[in-house]
């Protein structure tokens, strides 16, 4: 038994008050009668599990029997351990995309920017924002390296501004891995559903989400769960 006081884990039976169990801490002599566990690492991972399988707060808060709250922070607090995706070193043809959803009501759109590995079929990164230049520039600029042969994006104007023309292809016959990578988010992701009651308070909490989900597609989760 650990007391969250002194944190020893001495402790004896101290007799019965109100028909509970009470404790003595033999190191610091203080009485108590609520034995604190917390919440094991266990039961945090499984809420990631759980909601990188589509299910909301609310439902995993019910499945888990805590709080909502509680899930919020552990996905929170697991989305701000990423340190990053696995380096796009070695990656020949990358194909970029944008999705749209939004934060805080549909009044407010938001886009995400998404960049694949063509032939490796994984995740390279990710940048959430408006649907310009300076969002798209941002994610080229984590991505960019000397071994990218072809990139491959749509016929929106803003990737010729950051994606030198010598590398650039666009056509919607060759984004095919990326759109089909898009889907999976849609899937996955409560709060990216086009029909869901779930959606993103936050730019931060959206970017944390799709960007664990990276990390399972990738097979790259079990850096930050274990």
């Amino acid at each position: 038994m650990n007391y969250p006081k002194c944190g020893s884990s001495d402790c004896v039976k101290d007799g019965i008050v109100k028909a509970r169990q009470r404790y003595k801490c033999k190191s610091c002599g203080y009485r108590h009668t609520v034995q604190y566990r917390g919440i094991s690492q266990e039961t945090k991972r499984q809420a990631l599990q759980l909601y990188l399988e589509g299910l909301g707060f609310r439902s995993i808060g019910r499945f888990l029997k805590c709080s909502h709250v509680a899930v919020y922070n552990w996905i929170k607090a697991h989305g701000e351990s990423i340190e990053a995706i696995r380096s796009a070193a070695g990656v020949e043809v990358v194909e970029m995309d944008e999705m749209h959803t939004y934060v805080g009501s549909k009044k407010n759109y938001c886009w995400i920017w998404i960049a694949v590995d063509r032939d490796g079929k994984r995740f390279l990164n990710c940048e959430v924002g408006s649907r310009d230049t300076e969002t798209g520039r941002k994610l080229w600029d984590a991505i960019k390296n000397d071994s990218i042969t072809d990139v491959m994006s749509d016929y929106w104007s803003p990737y010729e501004k950051f994606v030198p023309s010598e590398l650039h292809t666009q056509s919607k016959a060759e984004t095919y891995t990326v759109e089909g990578y898009n889907s999976l988010f849609r899937h996955f992701l409560a709060r990216l559903r086009r029909k869901s009651k779930c959606y993103s308070k936050s730019k931060d909490m959206l970017k944390y989400s799709v960007m664990l989900l990276m990390l399972k597609w990738n097979g790259e989760l079990d850096s930050i769960l274990y």
